[in-house]
């Protein structure tokens, strides 16, 4: 009968420590993925270009909810208001490009050679010391950043370019 107690507690245990792990992958799960609703006022976008080392030229760009933004070069801030129809627009652009399912980065490139054996081999490069611009969306507490590099992926270096014409004319 100890036995029999004693296996009835670990399978029980076991039970509970399954499901915590799954509440806790579903958790993650969540986290991973933008949510359906959320304030308008709780979304976030910025641009952050990086120029290679010592070469001047980075900036910033930052668009809040509310529709306050700026742009950021050399100490110079340029402030601009965004419309929320403008806002929405952008939305819409990164879920048209699936910008939630991109690669955080894309600094490293890769390649594919065929090896004197007939072997495919692929080789894979960081791009150190290079310009990049990270993307950047929040909305409420998720958050998503891709870096560009060589405007690779081609469609967030056009939303980037989408966004920088709203203050650079």
């Amino acid at each position: 009968m100890k036995m029999y107690k004693s296996s009835l507690s670990s399978l029980l245990l076991l039970g509970v420590i399954a499901m915590f792990n799954l509440a806790e992958a579903d958790e993650t799960l969540a986290r991973s993925a933008p949510p359906t609703q959320y304030p308008l006022a709780q979304v976030a976008i910025s641009i952050l270009h990086q120029t290679g080392h010592g070469i001047p030229g980075g900036y910033e760009i930052a668009i809040q909810g509310d529709g306050n933004g700026f742009y950021l070069q050399n100490a110079l801030k340029t402030e601009l208001h965004i419309s929320s129809v403008t806002l929405i627009d952008m939305l819409n652009d990164f879920y048209r490009i699936h910008f939630f399912e991109l690669a955080d980065t894309y600094q490293v490139k890769k390649q594919v050679l065929l090896r004197n054996n007939f072997l495919v081999a692929t080789t894979a490069m960081k791009m150190a010391d290079t310009s990049s611009k990270k993307l950047c969306i929040q909305l409420a507490d998720y958050q998503k950043c891709v870096t560009i590099v060589n405007d690779q992926p081609a469609e967030a270096a056009q939303l980037i370019t989408k966004i920088e014409k709203l203050f650079v004319h």
